[in-house]
């Protein structure tokens, strides 16, 4: 008889689930910070914590840093 999972963690699933899941969240944060807009930003944020979170993660806190200017050596 097949064992009944209330609900799955990153701890029960495999390793390609999980490297999946955080190089989707990955990616969103990415494209969302290109888009330069805060609110979109902030509501990607939040989501991307609360979905890592729901998996039993620690979540996800982004911090962007202004760009070098131009002609700068960084």
């Amino acid at each position: 008889m097949i064992e009944q999972i209330g609900s799955v963690g990153l701890k029960d699933m495999h390793r390609m689930q999980v490297q999946a899941l955080m190089e989707f969240v990955g990616k969103t944060i990415e494209l969302a910070a290109r888009t330069n807009d805060k609110i979109i930003m902030d509501d990607v944020e939040a989501m991307s914590d609360e979905l890592i979170k729901l998996f039993g993660g620690v979540g996800v806190r982004v911090h962007l840093e202004d760009p070098p200017p131009p002609g700068s050596k960084d």
